[in-house]
């Protein structure tokens, strides 16, 4: 799909001008969706990092197509408290993600949404439980693959929605919502677990 994408694209492009090239850098906050299950309950956002670059291929003088490359910090925390005892756990996975999102422009501002694929590259998992004067913790390193004795499945594909204001000197502000659409746990028949992703980036376009 990605493939097909991209390759109408450039042949739409090949005869125009205003190829642009950017980067970009923003704050994640991220979190965990569990379908079939009240495990999500206690899930909050975690504060997290992206940053990467895109490509913007004109279609019209308001419509591009902008594949990209990023690099983009999701997961979860749990801070829950209960009779004296309290349980504190951070995930992180970074996930390279090349997403290929369809712009509207209106103006200086604009809007968009398109499908990405992404792949973990690392991940950990830290826990601290505390209580009666004693604390407990360890950091743990995620596994990735298919079969049960992984943590959480290697890939992940899903949807961008976005919008912002591009400034006439390049610098751009937006945001964005990653849906994941993808169950990120292996062998897990009775619930769904899939990312959710809210950002705020600053970008330039040159």
């Amino acid at each position: 799909m990605w493939a097909a994408l991209l390759s109408a694209t450039i042949s739409t492009v090949s005869a125009q001008e205003g190829i642009k090239f950017g980067v970009k850098a923003g704050v994640n906050f991220a979190k965990m969706a569990v379908s079939g299950s009240d495990e999500d309950e206690g899930l909050k956002a975690l504060t997290s990092f992206q940053i990467g670059a895109l490509v913007d291929l004109p279609i019209s003088s308001a419509f591009s197509v902008q594949p990209g490359l990023t690099l983009s910090g999701k997961g979860y925390k749990i801070s829950e408290s209960d009779e004296g005892f309290s349980v504190k756990e951070t995930t992180n996975i970074m996930y390279l993600e090349i997403p290929v999102n369809a712009v509207y422009k209106i103006s200086n501002f604009y809007i968009g949404a398109g499908p990405y694929a992404a792949f973990a590259i690392s991940g950990k998992d830290k826990w601290t439980v505390s209580g009666d004067g004693e604390s407990e913790s360890d950091d743990e390193k995620l596994t990735f693959g298919s079969g049960d004795d992984a943590d959480y499945k290697r890939g992940d594909f899903g949807v961008n929605i976005l919008a912002g204001y591009q400034l006439n000197s390049g610098i751009n502000i937006g945001i964005n919502y990653g849906l994941g659409l993808s169950n990120i746990i292996p062998g897990s028949a009775d619930y769904k677990t899939k990312n959710r992703v809210f950002s705020v980036s600053v970008g330039f376009l040159f």
